[in-house]
C-alpha cells in the first residue's frame, strides 16, 4: 500500500498530523520545524519533496499543505497515487493581504499575532476547550523564527495552481470545513477543475486536522477506501456531503 505523506500547514513541524492516528510520513519545509528560515517558493517545496518519494504515494494536506499539494499533483504527477486536500483555494484572493502579515511579523514579532491566528484557525469551542490542537499551534508559534512565518506568507502569496489542475488524473478528496473563511466558493472552484474530483463538507475550522481531526481522519479513511475501486474517467463524481463528525 502506498504510504501517506502529510503536508504540514503554517507554523507546524513533523507532529502536525499526530491528533489522526494514522500512519505515514511528514514532510518538512524550509522554515518550517526545525529548518532554518530561507526565502522559498512553492513550487520548488514540492520539487524538493518530489525527490524524496521513491513510489506513488497517498497526499494529505491541509491549508498551506494542500497548496503544497496541488503543486505536486501538477508538477510530479507519476509521484501521487491520490490526495486528501482541506481548506484548499487555488489561489490567494488578495496576495497584498499576505505580504501585508509578513510585513507586521517582521516588525512586531510573531508572538504579537498569536491569538489572532488561534482564533483564525480555531472554532470558538475548540479554544474553549484547550483541545490538544491549539495548545500545539500556540507552542509552534512561540518557537517558530519569525522570518519563516514571513518567507512562506510571501510564497502563498504568488501561489496560482488553475491552471494546471485540470490535467490532475488522480482521484482527490477535497475537505471543506464549514468555519473556514476560504469558504465554499473558492473550493467549489477547486472541484470544478480536478476531473475526478469529489467535495466533503465536515465541520471544522482553517486548521481542520487540528480542530477536527477525527473527522478528517474519518474522511482519510473513507478516500482510501474509495480509490480502492477507482477507474480513470474524464469525469467522474460522486459528487458532494456534508457529516456531522
Amino acid at each position: 500500500m502506498p504510504e501517506l505523506l502529510f503536508l504540514p500547514a503554517l507554523t507546524q513541524d513533523d507532529h502536525a498530523y499526530d491528533l489522526l492516528g494514522l500512519p505515514g510520513r511528514t514532510a518538512l519545509y524550509p522554515s518550517t520545524g526545525d529548518r532554518p528560515p530561507e526565502p522559498v517558493t512553492l513550487e520548488g517545496i514540492a520539487d524538493e519533496i518530489a525527490a524524496t518519494i521513491t513510489e506513488p504515494v497517498d497526499l494529505v494536506g491541509v491549508a498551506l499543505g494542500r497548496i503544497i499539494g496541488q503543486y505536486l499533483l501538477i508538477r510530479h504527477p507519476g509521484l501521487v497515487r491520490s490526495a486528501v486536500l482541506a481548506n484548499t483555494p487555488s489561489g490567494v484572493g488578495d496576495p497584498a493581504t499576505l505580504h501585508e502579515r509578513a510585513d507586521a511579523a517582521l516588525e512586531t514579532g510573531l508572538a504579537s499575532t498569536s491569538e489572532a491566528l488561534v482564533t483564525r484557525w480555531f472554532r470558538p469551542s475548540t479554544i474553549a476547550a484547550d483541545a490538544a490542537g491549539v495548545e500545539y499551534i500556540r507552542r509552534m508559534i512561540a518557537t517558530l523564527p519569525t522570518e519563516s512565518f514571513a518567507f512562506m506568507q510571501r510564497a502563498m502569496a504568488a501561489t496560482d495552481t488553475a491552471a494546471g489542475l485540470p490535467g490532475v488524473r488522480v482521484p482527490v478528496t477535497l475537505v471543506q470545513a464549514t468555519d473556514d473563511p476560504v469558504g465554499p466558493d473558492a473550493i467549489g472552484v477547486i472541484h470544478g477543475l480536478i476531473p475526478d474530483s469529489r467535495l466533503v463538507r465536515i465541520p471544522g475550522a482553517h486548521m481542520v486536522h487540528l480542530d477536527n481531526p477525527e473527522g478528517l481522519r474519518d474522511v482519510v479513511l473513507e478516500h482510501l477506501a474509495w480509490i480502492r475501486s477507482w477507474t480513470p474517467a474524464v469525469r467522474q463524481r460522486t459528487g458532494e456531503r456534508e457529516t456531522d463528525e
